[in-house]
């Protein structure tokens, strides 16, 4: 049979059209489905596939996300998917009813370790001044450990956001000196000094964006003791810090009276919501960790009443401390009366930082990765407190 010319060129560019068609494909979005069906498209259509997989608490082989997810896309060309892989809970030893340290700090000042007359990083007898060397030895460490700081608001909520496997912190500073030293710069900007806490803090803000850098600073009448003390607390504020009462003047609240008290808590709180209203947190660090007890008739005053009719409502207390606070999710939790680690050396004894994490290497609360779901193994279900989120058992 004779093919005219006229015909032959027909048939070209139909068989043409459909090379053309096999070369450019549109897009399938697979997000949410099986990866076995992906595979099967990718061969079909002679693309490539590139995997990564993720700990999820989707079925394992779920696409979480393609990219591309839509358009047109070449043959040899190249989809990547993130799929999901169930978490093995005990390999991961999940447990969100395990402790949280609250670190304690005071003072960090700009020395060496071997600049002191005390162990290691104590720039005191009691290790409450502490060096700046030693204090990045003390992030490092926590970072390293798989630790992740969380704001101490936060904790007190009962909100933990921290990725899977790792173990929330809490940064907290009594006093305002010696923990931001500034300077101002030509165009009036503050110029933080990179030794002084903040700077140390900021500095590793850098270095590990997975970290989470945050912490609170409790503080008296005189803040920071600085000609720059309102701008410095609204810069904190603006860069993910907290500002906290530690009193108006750091009295011992065992040894003054109940109008005394509420001066002394309600008067912080009325300077601090003259420069930052509502952006303060309502949480008091106790000068010297006193009262010792919630019995004390002080204490009351410390948590609600009124000054220059004003009502005051504090939601937590934290007190000087020895160890790691239990779970929010616990029933030993109590928000009014926390217990802090002192971040101190002393050759790992009397709950130093040694010691502490010598302990929580056992008991630490270790996340599930999601902060709607409360995960722990079964046998821990009669110490879970009250909740509306979700729990997991394993």
């Amino acid at each position: 049979m004779v093919i005219s010319m006229k015909k032959w060129v027909i048939l070209f560019f139909f068989c043409w059209c459909m090379i053309g068609c096999q070369h450019t494909q549109e897009i399938v979005n697979f997000e949410g489905k099986d990866i076995d069906e992906l595979k099967v498209y990718v061969e079909d259509y002679y693309l490539e596939l590139e995997i990564e997989e993720i700990y999820s608490k989707e079925k394992t082989g779920t696409i979480l996300k393609q990219i591309p997810s839509s358009g047109k896309i070449e043959k040899n060309e190249k989809i990547k998917v993130v799929v999901s892989k169930e978490i093995n809970y005990e390999e991961w030893k999940i447990n969100e009813l395990g402790n949280i340290p609250i670190m304690m700090y005071h003072g960090i000042q700009n020395m060496l370790d071997r600049e002191t007359d005390y162990t290691k990083g104590n720039i005191d007898i009691n290790g409450y001044q502490r060096t700046s060397e030693s204090f990045k030895h003390d992030l490092e460490f926590y970072y390293k450990e798989g630790y992740r700081m969380i704001r101490l608001s936060d904790f007190v909520k009962g909100k933990i956001d921290v990725e899977l496997g790792k173990s929330p912190i809490i940064l907290t500073f009594d006093d305002g000196k010696h923990n931001i030293d500034v300077s101002k710069n030509e165009k009036g900007e503050l110029v933080i000094d990179p030794n002084c806490a903040i700077g140390i803090l900021e500095e590793f803000k850098k270095m590990y964006p997975d970290f989470g850098v945050t912490a609170t600073f409790f503080l008296n009448e005189g803040l920071f003791e600085s000609e720059y003390n309102e701008e410095i607390i609204k810069w904190l504020i603006n860069h993910g810090y907290d500002i906290g009462n530690h009193s108006l003047n750091h009295p011992d609240f065992s040894k003054i009276t109940e109008e005394q008290a509420s001066k002394q808590i309600g008067g912080m709180y009325y300077l601090l919501d003259s420069m930052i209203p509502k952006e303060y947190v309502s949480i008091v660090a106790l000068p010297f960790g006193s009262p010792y007890s919630k019995d004390h008739v002080n204490f009351s005053h410390i948590l609600n009443s009124s000054y220059e009719g004003k009502n005051y409502h504090t939601i937590a207390t934290l007190r000087v401390g020895w160890e790691a606070n239990p779970s929010p999710f616990s029933k030993q939790f109590d928000a009014t009366f926390l217990k802090r680690i002192r971040a101190y050396d002393n050759n790992g004894m009397d709950f130093d930082i040694e010691m502490n994490f010598k302990i929580l290497s056992e008991t630490r609360f270790i996340s599930d990765g999601d902060p709607n779901i409360i995960t722990i193994p079964k046998y821990l279900k009669s110490n879970l407190g009250k909740t509306t989120l979700k729990v997991n058992t394993y």
